[in-house]
């Protein structure tokens, strides 16, 4: 054979094995959204990612988001790897470890099989107090600005591991209750029928992300008239498509008896524009719907109402591009217009903090007796002194049954950039103001309080419980595990996100759905993994459960001088 047909078939042959494998990537694995999205090219981007540990000193470590070290603990964790690091691992920038808390090695330290974790209760004063399993959580992340694939994909990792999950300020929809099974009986359902034969082809189909076109294409036939497909989520089993019906009557949706575990640990989040709760008069003020409340919360364990987040008391947006015609109507607003939200929450004016607390009772009443409490961010003791105040002076059953601190750091991106970089506390330093505004008014054991920051992994939310944090949030770490892989282009307005957690691209949502059921799976494994990370500190530290973490355990490395440190440690001793 000549030697240009030689190459010619080389060439031939190595096409075809690239075809191949970019049909693989685009039509069949199921682990990585970024292949399935950008089929064969997106290789390139691991490929990559593989040669940066052996280019890091020629071109430097990129640690603005985090360090690498850390992000990299979220991926193996979530791949179900160790977590455990060789050398390279070893922080030479003092990045890594934070110099102001280091934790006290215990004398006795614990042996894991010697562990009992005391995991938070919120709160026992109600009629349905929430118990949580594990110490670290979904903080809020809205539908709307997640699609509804990955909100699917947390929710169901959250609830296979029995982890609270909080559903962000917008809505709650059926993908928010995945483990929930379909059944004729669930009243709360509306739902239409798969013809047989449509199943029959279906299974045939090749390929999950051929299988999920079919899916499409079947909605349009079907019933195009029941509303977004969106919405909706199918059984194969029962051969329905099915979603929350929410023209029910109250009556037929679940009561806080029948919350048993597959429905997850629902925290829902009310934000100042009351979305998908409004009820508008007139004059264009709003008011909460109190059926339409009633309804949303019988599939919740407690309710946040979100006074403040990350460095703002201000307003957060959602950009027009993302309201579609799905997200108008769950939330009650026009379609293809910017969302945002008021500056302040419609029930809190101020000065009247004593109405404030009436209107939370008043919430956790009409909830059927669930936990309610707020969402704050702390920049001095002027932004909690006024609630605790208020609370010291009620009843010990009355009053907010606990506190989340967004910290400075906690920031996503949805506010000006002078917002988020002037206002806020870092994380542990909001702690201690809200744990010495709480003792001064001795209403400590009346609220826990819950930690909402970039704290991705076990060091971080260890200094947290030890600064009497009773439990973790964190949104950034479960995208990471996830699949998100930091491109920065969440809003639309800079771009799409390429992975198709934070788009309604099509082509870039059937990338996160080809993969979603795995991404659920990454996301259990780095819960787990962080909850027990915080249990091996515990251990380490000398007690049986990170509940028993307190400020004893920590070296706190901020005075100038022995003086002030004297100083500094009488103070804390006075306040134990």
């Amino acid at each position: 054979m000549p030697i240009l047909l030689r190459i010619l078939a080389i060439i031939a042959v190595i096409v075809a094995l690239l075809v191949m494998l970019a049909a693989y990537d685009g039509l069949f694995q199921k682990n990585n959204a970024v292949k399935s999205a950008f089929p064969l090219v997106g290789r390139f981007r691991y490929f990559f990612h593989e040669l940066r540990p052996l280019m890091r000193q020629y071109f430097g470590d990129d640690d603005a988001f985090a360090p690498r070290a850390v992000i990299d603990w979220i991926l193996h964790v979530s791949s179900w790897k160790s977590g455990y690091f060789g050398f390279d691992k070893f922080d030479t920038t003092g990045k890594f470890h934070d110099p102001d808390h280091q934790m006290i090695h215990g004398s006795t330290p614990y042996n894991n099989d010697e562990m009992e974790p005391k995991y938070p209760l919120i709160w026992a004063k109600r009629k349905h107090p929430m118990q949580f399993h594990t110490y670290f959580y979904r903080s809020s992340m809205s539908l709307g600005s997640l699609w509804f694939e990955a909100t699917w994909s947390m929710s169901k990792a959250c609830a296979d591991v029995h982890a609270a999950y909080n559903t962000g300020e917008w809505w709650l929809s059926v993908h928010h209750i995945p483990n929930v099974p379909f059944s004729y009986d669930k009243k709360y359902f509306k739902y239409k029928k798969i013809p047989k034969i449509a199943v029959f082809i279906y299974k045939l189909i090749p390929g999950v992300r051929l299988k999920n076109r079919r899916i499409e294409r079947l909605w349009n036939t079907i019933q195009p008239e029941m509303g977004d497909r969106d919405l909706f989520l199918l059984d194969k089993h029962h051969r329905v498509f099915y979603t929350i019906d929410w023209d029910q009557p109250l009556e037929v949706f679940p009561t806080p008896e029948d919350l048993g575990p597959e429905f997850g640990q629902i925290i829902f989040q009310i934000g100042s524009g009351l979305y998908g709760l409004r009820k508008e008069w007139e004059d264009g003020k709003a008011e909460i719907n109190r059926e339409r409340f009633a309804k949303v919360t019988s599939f919740a364990r407690a309710i946040e109402i979100k006074l403040a987040q990350w460095a703002k008391q201000t307003w957060w947006i959602l950009k027009w591009e993302k309201v579609t015609h799905t997200i108008s109507m769950i939330r009650g607003v026009p379609e293809w217009k910017d969302i945002i939200s008021p500056n302040r929450f419609p029930y809190y004016e101020p000065g009247n903090h004593a109405g404030f607390l009436e209107f939370m009772e008043k919430i956790s009443e009409k909830s059927g007796g669930k936990p309610v409490w707020c969402k704050v961010v702390i920049s001095d003791r002027s932004n909690v002194e006024w609630i605790i105040q208020a609370m010291a002076q009620l009843p010990a059953d009355k009053g907010p049954d606990f506190i989340t601190v967004d910290g400075w750091d906690g920031w996503s991106g949805a506010a000006p950039v002078a917002l988020w970089v002037l206002f806020g506390k870092k994380i542990y330093d909001a702690l201690e103001i809200l744990t010495q505004v709480l003792d001064q008014y001795n209403v400590r054991d009346r609220a826990k309080i819950f930690a909402s920051s970039k704290l991705y992994a076990p060091h971080m939310s260890a200094r947290a419980m030890a600064l009497w944090a009773d439990a973790i949030g964190n949104a950034r770490s479960i995208m990471i595990a996830g699949g998100c892989i930091r491109a920065g282009l969440c809003s639309w307005e800079y771009g799409v996100c390429p992975v198709g957690m934070a788009t309604m691209k099509k082509s870039k949502r059937r990338s996160y759905q080809q993969v979603m059921k795995n991404k659920a799976k990454n996301i259990s494994n780095y819960i787990k993994a962080h909850n027990k990370g915080l249990i091996q500190v515990a251990a380490v530290a000398g007690v049986k459960s990170p509940s028993d973490l307190n400020t004893d355990h920590l070296v706190i490395k901020r005075y100038q001088n022995m003086e002030e440190a004297l100083a500094g440690h009488e103070a804390e001793k006075s306040r134990k």
